[in-house]
């Protein structure tokens, strides 16, 4: 019998093996993403030359300089980092290094989506410019004329203060009152259904009249009813007195989803230590409540700040007055658009403390 060489049959397994080993599949394909990004740039460049021709010079070089050289060069260099890094990826898979060749395709898509979010930012600021300057610059000169503005800033800002003593009043109204709302719509038991169907009635309603309409009713109709106390009152408390009855509807949502999102064994274990229901609402439920919405409630407070300009209707000269008072007397619209820059600088800092506040509730609760 012939004898067979020690280790044939192995080997001959392991060839079999080797030949039939399926070839890597090949790296994401990125020419969509360098076809899109490059389209974008070259919008992004059309609308900087547009742009530029415009609002900045008409100087022909200048022109050329600012509204076509310069985008290229800022666009460029993250589309050409996107194409030589595909180009790279293409010559590493055919030299059989699979390993290098995905490397460089994924950085080709990411510079390629590095391209799209600057070509896109360009574009979207180069068409807004455009939109401003064109025809001889006619929306800038009705909505962002600087000599205007400054006219009417000075004014707009002292007017500002009744603005801020309406969203302050109504914000601490709304929380004291929406409090009681929140706690009187979870009364437990039977024989809190009144209370509970009470409450529930005033959130319902409140929540679908409209600020404005509100305003309107309370400030103009208190007067009419010849009541000794509430007919006689000043027209800022009115307004402040509409706004708290409109959001501390808002706020006892905000308080009750705060309230029930807390664990119910919390309060048993309150309740078994000898602690009464008034002590556990005070000492365990609402200071855990008060962390859980103090970012939505903030949000709702910037929401009610906006909402002080509707004290228009009524006569009261906030700073939306005032600006309208400018608008009229000189025929244009960036005293209005003077107050818009005011209240989003006086907002943002807020909205960035509730995406502070968010952030940091959210990394507490990973951690837990």
């Amino acid at each position: 019998m012939a004898t067979r060489a020690p280790g044939t049959k192995a080997g001959a397994m392991r060839s079999q093996t080797t030949a039939a080993e399926p070839t890597p599949a090949a790296p994401l394909a990125t020419s969509g993403y360098l076809g899109a990004a490059g389209v974008l740039a070259l919008l992004a460049t059309v609308l900087c030359y547009q742009f530029t021709g415009a609002a900045v010079s008409r100087s022909q070089p200048l022109h050329l300089l600012l509204g076509v050289v310069l985008p290229v060069l800022v666009l460029g260099g993250p589309f050409l980092l996107s194409y030589s890094r595909s180009k790279q990826s293409e010559r590493e898979w055919a030299e059989g290094r699979y390993a290098e060749a995905r490397v460089a395709a994924s950085r080709s898509r990411d510079a390629s989506v590095s391209s799209l979010g600057l070509t896109g930012f360009v574009a979207v600021a180069a068409l807004a410019g455009l939109l401003v300057f064109t025809n001889d610059g006619a929306v800038q000169k009705t909505f962002f004329n600087v000599s205007y503005m400054t006219k009417s800033l000075g004014d707009i800002f002292g007017a500002l203060v009744i603005n801020i003593e309406i969203a302050v009043g109504a914000q601490l109204l709304a929380m004291l009152f929406g409090l009681l709302l929140a706690v009187g719509r979870l009364l437990p038991g039977k024989g809190f259904w009144p209370v509970r169907a009470l409450c529930i009635a005033y959130i319902d309603v409140f929540r679908g009249i409209p600020s404005v309409v509100l305003i309107y009713l309370v400030c103009f109709g208190l007067p009419l009813t010849d009541v000794p106390v509430l007919s006689k009152g000043d027209p800022i408390v009115y307004a402040i007195v509409a706004l708290a009855m409109t959001y501390s509807a808002y706020n006892a949502e905000l308080y009750r989803a705060g309230i029930e999102s807390i664990n119910k064994g919390q309060t048993s274990a309150a309740l078994s230590m000898g602690l009464s229901q008034p002590d556990v609402y005070r000492f365990v439920i609402l200071p855990q409540m008060a962390r859980n919405i103090a970012a939505p409630m903030l949000s709702q407070f910037i929401g009610l700040q906006k909402d002080t300009a509707l004290v228009i209707v009524v006569g009261i000269i906030d700073a939306f007055s005032q600006a309208k008072i400018y608008s009229a007397n000189d025929f244009n619209l960036s005293a209005v658009t003077a107050v818009c820059f005011v209240f989003v600088l006086i907002t943002i800092p807020q909205t960035r403390f509730v995406d502070y506040l968010l952030a940091r509730s959210g990394t507490k609760l990973k951690r837990v």
